[in-house]
């Protein structure tokens, strides 16, 4: 699968990065908001795992994005704020919502869940 990691704390990228790509996983990670969107303008990702809150874009304006773009991304939403409810998240757009700290083990129900076979 082809994967795009968009956080803005560096631990959660590297934990998320070298989870996935062990698996085989061809993974691009950035810092930022407008980075991500650069990235999702020019290339076809599977899954696109955003934070909700980072600088230039939200995760949830590149949510916004890959939707209203018809875009074959599914999107997974990962915050830090505990009060964001799955619904909420899924309301806004997300197909996935993970609150951080995540288990490997749910980044890995999500991946198998979505895995083009």
């Amino acid at each position: 699968m082809k994967i795009l990691i968009a956080d803005d704390e560096k631990e959660i990228v590297k934990f998320l990065r070298n989870f996935l790509e062990k698996r085989g996983h061809a993974v691009d990670a950035v810092y930022d908001g407008a980075g991500a969107l650069d990235l999702i303008k020019s290339k076809n990702y599977d899954l696109v795992f955003v934070d909700h809150n980072m600088p230039e874009l939200t995760g949830l304006e590149l949510i916004k994005f890959i939707k209203q773009n018809k875009l074959k991304a599914k999107t997974i939403m990962i915050t830090g704020y505990p009060e964001m409810n799955k619904s909420f998240a899924k309301a806004l757009g997300a197909d996935e919502y993970i609150c951080k700290p995540c288990s490997l083990d749910d980044i890995g129900d999500i991946v198998k869940k979505y895995s083009v076979t």
